[in-house]
């Protein structure tokens, strides 16, 4: 009979050889189940779970664990492993005889054999027999022991144990269990933290107190009784189970770009990361966050969405851009070279006239002067800002996020070409030229360094700068004193990481020329200019009046057409030395003059007597205005 099964244990292995996997091929496909936020170089900054229940972390060579885990692991579950050849034949028979006098029953798997039970799914324990493996799937799991052990090395089983093996709850694997559970690499632990992982390879989930009992009797065992006490306290940890990130310095970054197993590369620096981490928690807010983007590419260098990663990502959150539109749209006007930040228009309450350099001092943005920029390059900004299916009549109404925020700023005080803020190298978006380097530069004059805007019915505010190296743009949450506290943040960390103030160097095509103003307020100044558009003498128009309709941007559809086929251009008061222009041509004269439009974009300026540009405004023309319709 002993013959006979010998027989069979040897020369089925042999036919079952193809069942059994090499360990290469177990290695390689291993995969982790969290997914790794990398900076630039490599250097970890988030990881979070992404794959099913199960928490598995890389795989770990048997080299990189500790004696420790490895003593305990063959006291624990198999004395004689390099004495056997896949069944423990003493073992074998000692646990035949436990089971058959005494109440308790005993195990006699080895690791080889526990092994191919965990590799080979029809060898898993089946429910419907108790929790336990049938007698034939003991059979198949004996002879396929054999066979991982004719093929396998005694190391490469031991480390394909350790990596497969489920600890408790959801972990599997040496590398989850002993961070989750003792917060350590698999290389540190000693042996008080290696009995208690070794104490759960026989029941995983496990009361406490008898896990703490089992690892002292492997500590018995092996001479060190006397870390009995270290023991119970390990244990008395064990719940609940979790396994927190080992690296959470961009948390709300990695729950954005982070979906699946394995390691998500970026263009972040993880110095920068970190710093702005520190920066925002030394200024005590509530609530903060922070982008930062490099000047000279547009890549995000920093995404701090928060200061905890349970609050929510304010980083994304988005807000009516608001005064912080303002610089860019003064520059886009100021690139129509209709207006100059000597222009002088007039303030609508008190009747009075005030440059543009004057009236944006005031906190405010003249109406006249948003409306001399151009339609088509703010509907093309509009549609490089707004969120996917959101509608905005224009930029200072646009919502946007902090990392576009940080981008705007970025365009004016660069070079004026907008470079959407990017993560990932592969996600860098196109330039388009949005501003001239000229009108940009006139306009980063004409604003502080540092915008800084509080948010409508909140305790929060916004802002932000650019030096040589950087651009940052901030939220925090702070109170009443939110505004104080972010300009006072934004001018300390441009300050530590470049030259600051930045240095102003003067582009080709801007000149400086003394200019004197007939509006009684204010007094002779030298300002810049675009080269061609400077004026010796800033005269209030002759005639002060505004475009009333169409308003702008309208869009004007075949509906809005009246009897006559065309549209009205009125003004805000009548007077026959007032002209009008539409799209350079003449269009009429006085208060009230009839415009036949044709589809597409078009210009409409209001002029004085002497040609001077009063007001603008920009009309979309829909297609179904046709010839017919205009001649009914």
């Amino acid at each position: 009979m002993r013959l006979v099964l010998w027989l069979v244990l040897v020369w089925l292995p042999v036919l079952a050889a193809a069942a059994v996997p090499d360990f290469a091929t177990v290695r390689a496909h291993h995969r982790t189940t969290e997914g790794r936020l990398v900076d630039r170089a490599g250097e970890p900054l988030a990881e979070r779970p992404v794959d099913g229940a199960t928490r598995r972390l890389e795989w770990v060579p048997l080299e990189a664990l500790s004696p420790a885990m490895l003593e305990t692991l063959l006291e624990a579950e198999d004395r004689r492993f390099y004495e056997h050849g896949g069944i423990d034949w003493r073992a074998f028979a000692a646990a035949a005889i436990q089971n058959l006098w005494y109440e308790h029953p005993r195990g006699a798997s080895t690791l080889s054999m526990q092994l191919v039970g965990l590799l080979d799914p029809a060898l898993h324990p089946e429910r419907n027999h108790g929790g336990r493996r049938t007698l034939e799937q003991k059979w198949d799991q004996a002879v396929a022991a054999q066979e991982i052990e004719a093929r396998w090395s005694k190391a490469e089983i031991l480390e394909a144990y350790l990596n497969l093996a489920p600890f408790r709850g959801a972990l599997q694997g040496i590398h989850a269990a002993a961070w989750a559970l003792v917060g350590k690499a698999p290389d540190a632990l000693d042996r008080a933290e290696a009995s208690i992982l070794a104490a759960l390879l026989r029941a995983p989930n496990a009361p406490p107190p008898k896990v703490a009992w089992r690892a002292c009797e492997l500590l018995r065992r092996i001479g060190s009784a006397d870390l009995c006490p270290r023991v119970h306290q390990l244990a008395a940890h064990l719940d609940p189970v979790r396994l927190a990130p080992r690296w959470n310095d961009a948390p709300h970054l990695a729950r954005r770009l982070v979906t699946e197993p394995g390691v998500v590369h970026t263009v972040l620096d993880a110095d920068w990361q970190r710093g702005m981490e520190r920066a925002l928690e030394a200024a005590a807010p509530a609530r903060a966050a922070a982008v930062v983007i490099d000047n000279a590419t547009g890549a995000v260098l920093a995404d701090v969405g928060g200061l905890d990663a349970a609050q929510p990502d304010a980083a994304v959150a988005r807000h009516p851009a608001g005064s912080m539109s303002w610089p860019v749209m003064t520059a886009l006007a100021l690139d129509t070279k209709t207006v100059n930040a000597a222009t002088l228009f007039p303030v609508p309450a008190t009747g009075d006239a005030m440059s543009v350099r004057a009236a944006l001092a005031t906190g405010a943005m003249p109406e006249a002067l948003a409306a001399h920029v151009p339609g088509a390059r703010e509907a093309t900004l509009l549609e490089l800002l707004r969120a996917p299916g959101a509608a905005a009549p224009d930029l200072s109404r646009v919502a946007i996020d902090l990392a576009q925020l940080a981008a705007l700023g970025r365009m004016l005080a660069v070079d004026g070409v907008w470079r959407p803020p990017f993560w990932r190298a592969q996600a860098q978006g196109a330039p388009v030229a949005m501003i001239s380097p000229q009108a940009a530069f006139i306009a980063r004059d004409l604003f502080p360094a540092v915008r800084v805007a509080p948010l409508p019915r909140t305790h929060a505010a916004w802002g932000v700068g650019s030096n040589g190296a950087v651009t940052i743009a901030v939220w925090m949450e702070t109170g009443a004193t939110a505004s104080v506290e972010t300009r006072a943040w934004l001018n300390a960390r441009l300050a530590a990481s470049g030259r600051w103030p930045p240095e102003r160097v003067v582009p080709t095509g801007v000149v400086s020329a003394p200019v004197r103003f007939d509006n009684g307020r204010e007094p002779p100044r030298s300002e810049w200019f675009i080269k061609g558009t400077a004026t010796a003498v800033a005269a209030p128009p002759v005639l002060i009046a505004r475009i009333v309709t169409p308003s702008p941007r309208a869009i004007v559809a075949a509906a809005d057409l009246d009897a006559a086929g065309g549209v009205w251009l009125e003004a805000s008061r009548e007077d026959e030395r007032l002209r009008w222009q539409v799209d350079g041509v003449p269009a009429g004269q006085g208060g009230r003059v009839l415009w036949r439009p044709s589809p597409g974009l078009h210009h409409i300026v209001l002029l004085d007597t002497v040609g001077r540009v009063i007001d603008t405004v920009d009309v979309a023309v829909r297609s179904d205005v046709s010839a017919d319709a205009r001649r009914r």
